[in-house]
């Protein structure tokens, strides 16, 4: 089913794209570790069509709207900037973090509990100061957001790739945990 309401054409999802990212990765050196994130970002399929069928529709219409909202461009943008200041690439393996944290999640275990720093210690050492559990945990603070990985799901119907797990919930558990046992 092809739906025709007036939406924007191919090139003119790809401008309200290109626009997002440039406004929010404006002035970031696009060599900063932060700033590669903007050509993903700006990927929809070069060869889409005017017309979308009714899924890439209705992903499209959530994506415009998440794109036109101020304050996800706020945020992204301070993703962007927060990344590039940074000079790093993430400080953790992300993989422990779904598997441990994840599990943790889905058992109903709370952070701040006994149970939460025993799960904690599979994916931060024991021996990590306070200071570092705090800086940590407003590091990830900074780049995990649900809207975030809502852009991603919603470019990823709009180029047929698979949909993945989410990872933010994951990533929120262990926030919270850092800072109980901080």
């Amino acid at each position: 089913m092809t739906i025709m309401a007036d939406r924007p054409t191919a090139r003119e999802r790809q401008q309200i794209i290109d626009a997002f990212v440039s406004e929010t990765f404006a002035g970031v050196d696009p060599g900063a570790p932060g700033a590669r994130i903007a050509e993903g970002m700006r990927q929809l399929p070069a060869d889409a069509p005017d017309e979308l069928d009714a899924a890439k529709a209705q992903a499209w219409d959530e994506l415009a709207e998440l794109v036109a909202d101020p304050a996800f461009r706020q945020r992204v943008r301070q993703m962007a900037v927060n990344g590039a200041q940074a000079g790093q690439e993430q400080p953790f393996d992300s993989q422990p973090v779904l598997e441990h944290a994840g599990a943790a999640l889905a058992a109903g275990i709370a952070p701040g509990s006994p149970e939460g720093r025993e799960v904690l210690g599979r994916i931060v050492p024991e021996d990590t100061p306070a200071e570092e559990r705090r800086r940590l945990a407003d590091q990830m603070g900074t780049f995990t957001d649900r809207r975030v990985e809502r852009f991603w799901e919603l470019t990823g119907v709009l180029n047929d790739r698979q949909p993945f797990p989410t990872g933010v919930p994951a990533f929120e558990w262990l926030i919270e945990a850092l800072r109980a046992h901080a």
